[in-house]
């Protein structure tokens, strides 16, 4: 039952507001008609009194009659005899005159809709100007650029004749105007589809927007590439809509120059914004020199978008896509290589990576479709397909957030086992430091009693020795034992740092470790070559010597084990060498850490000599391993009075 559940939350809810989303913006895109029949000229003249605009709207094939390289009104074609003929097979120019002829139901309101011709645009309708859009010139120094969208009412009047007359001029690039994808039918039709047009352009751009704000928040607050490389495609498809990026986003008196680069710019960025996403979802397969290279490319486009003459930013932005088809063919290579060579994807990764492979695919339709198709090149065929593939892609980030939390609320439960397991370990130690202090002073005073006795019958020093040994091992055992006790009750306890001697250091250090050296037939050599004595603790200092001497005795058998001592300056050199088998490879860089072990040894004698000698403001390393031995170093400040 649970599992079902699960299963329902992770799957089919998600997949549920995806499809609701879609049908709701099914039921947008349905507010105005997709499926439009064309009307088809001869010659520039449509007879269109048998078309029924009352249920219909039209789409105006767009085979006007064209007079390149000329501005003509309709005073030039008052003559019919004299009238400049058009030269349909010409090739566009930088300015030049369309004309179209219709013959409608006589005294019939009908209305035209459409982008204007081109970079500045004038209409005449029945011999009367009725539209300007920029100025129209032959002169590029008066030209003024613009583009918008336009609406033009007709009435055929009693003879059910109509002339269109739209002049244009064009400096901006090198393409000349040609006509826009033209819409006939009554003022209400034709005032419903374009109510229907805006509901579409206005959700799909504003809804980018909003989720580009809201991604840009995610990024500055997660640090996460991921959300910025969503917020950068939401913003250059927005963007790309030009009906929404001109009519309602900009200012009606907007500076054309400044639109109609920020417009190239924007289609050009789009590619590299596809790959930028897929990168951002699959760092560990593409790497980081495929974005650092895509990113360095693309700074030297833009910054050459805002130098270039105008008239060259289409052949700039074609290089742009051209420019992204290598990184795409790289990037596809390096997830190959990944995901056969190191490991398979998961179920997230499939998502996102198909996810964004429909955002490529449609990208690559809509800039090969650019240019031919109207809807394609003023729509753009991204933005609904960006909606989708960012609701995958939520759904995929989500996941992992999800998981991230559950994989710290199990974090959080191990720490809370880990502070219940330290709390019985104190409880445990101050058990064992009782229990260890009492045999503890009996034995040291047993030492003693033995030692006065052994002086008075007089035995030999080696038996006066080794009581003193066990004398001095015996209180330093019960020394350790009361910083045990300080340590389970949280007592803070300052350690003493005076001039140690190392002569009787090194002899103590002899004196206790040869006999546990000899258990595995080593033999221990103790050399001095240090004339000053050195400033610590005796007790913590020896404690470092036995536990490497001990590691060392360990790991050695029937070999020498050295301990060395040199001046070097401001400190003294402790050196402990061995003719061990020395450390594995992959267990050095843990030797140090607490708890690491390779063997039944607790794992925290190194980590011990660690923290001690950096207590002594010295260092400790490894300086040597292998099958010929193990040598350890650490150093300890010369005491200066």
């Amino acid at each position: 039952m649970t599992n079902w559940r699960s299963m329902i939350k992770k799957v089919f809810l998600p997949v549920i507001v995806i499809l609701v989303m879609a049908l709701f913006f099914a039921l947008c895109s349905g507010r105005f008609p997709s499926d439009i029949p064309e009307i088809w000229f001869d010659g520039g003249f449509a007879d269109i009194r048998e078309y029924d605009f009352d249920k219909q709207v039209y789409n105006m094939v767009n085979n006007w009659d064209y007079f390149p390289g000329a501005l003509y009104t309709p005073e030039d074609f008052a003559d019919p005899e004299n009238a400049p003929q058009p030269d349909n097979s010409g090739k566009d120019m930088n300015l030049g005159t369309y004309r179209l002829r219709l013959l409608a139901k006589p005294n019939e309101w009908l209305s035209l809709c459409s982008f204007s011709v081109d970079y500045g645009t004038r209409v005449f309708l029945n011999g009367e100007e009725v539209r300007n859009i920029g100025y129209v010139s032959a002169d590029p120094a008066q030209a003024i650029p613009k583009v918008r969208y336009m609406t033009i009412p007709m009435y055929s009047g009693e003879s059910g004749e109509i002339e269109l007359i739209c002049q244009y001029s064009n400096f901006v690039h090198y393409e000349g105007g040609f006509i826009k994808a033209t819409y006939i039918s009554t003022p209400e039709n034709i005032d419903e589809y374009q109510r229907g047009l805006a509901v579409w352009s206005i959700l799909i751009g504003s809804g980018l927007i909003f989720l580009m704000f809201w991604f840009l928040l995610c990024a500055s607050i997660q640090k996460s590439a991921e959300y910025a490389a969503l917020a950068l495609c939401c913003l250059v498809i927005a963007l790309r809509n030009h009906f929404f990026f001109a009519e309602y986003l900009l200012n009606p008196n907007y500076d054309f120059f400044w639109e109609y680069r920020l417009g190239v710019l924007d289609t050009s960025l789009i590619p590299a914004s596809a790959l930028i996403l897929l990168c951002a979802f699959f760092p560990k397969a593409v790497g980081k020199k495929i974005p650092l290279s895509l990113a360095g490319v693309f700074t030297i486009l833009t910054a050459l978008h805002w130098i270039l003459d105008t008239k060259e930013l289409v052949t700039l932005c074609h290089v742009c896509y051209y420019v992204c088809a290598p990184f795409l063919l790289w990037c596809i290579f390096c997830l190959c290589r990944y995901y056969i060579k190191v490991r398979r994807p998961d179920r997230g990764e499939i998502v996102s990576f198909a996810a964004v492979s429909i955002f490529i695919v449609m990208l690559i339709r809509e800039g090969i479709s650019t240019g031919y198709v109207q809807s394609v090149t003023y729509y753009g065929l991204t933005p609904f397909t960006m909606v989708i593939c960012i609701m995958l892609l939520a759904i995929v980030i989500n996941g992992r957030i999800q998981r991230q939390m559950l994989a710290l609320e199990e974090v959080k439960q191990k720490n809370r086992l880990l502070e219940q397991t330290n709390d019985m370990n104190r409880d445990f130690l101050r058990m064992v430091a009782h229990e260890l202090k009492t045999p503890l002073t009996v034995i040291s005073g047993y030492a003693q009693l033995i030692g006065r006795q052994a002086e008075k019958n007089g035995q030999n020093d080696k038996t006066t020795d080794r009581l003193h040994t066990i004398r001095s091992e015996a209180d330093r055992l019960g020394t350790i034992v009361t910083g045990l006790m300080d340590y389970t009750y949280n007592k803070p306890r300052d350690t003493e740092m005076t001039a140690v001697d190392v002569v009787a250091l090194l002899d103590d250090i002899s004196a206790v470790m040869t006999p546990v050296c000899a258990k595995k037939e080593n033999a221990l050599t103790v050399k001095n070559e240090c004339t000053h004595k050195v400033k610590g603790n005796s007790e913590l200092l020896m404690q470092v010597l036995i536990n490497l001497i001990s590691n060392a005795s360990r790991h050695t058998e029937k070999g020498t084990i050295s301990a060395e001592l040199r001046e070097d300056g401001s400190s003294a050199i402790f050196t402990v060498t061995d003719t061990g088998s020395g450390i594995p490879p992959e267990a050095v860089p843990h030797i140090f850490e607490k708890g690491y072990t390779t063997g039944e040894s607790s794992g925290l004698g190194l980590a011990i000599c660690k923290e001690t000698v950096e207590l002594h403001d010295g260092t400790i390393e490894l300086v040597s391993t292998g099958s010929e031995g193990t040598a350890f170093r650490f150093t300890v400040p010369i005491y200066r009075a």
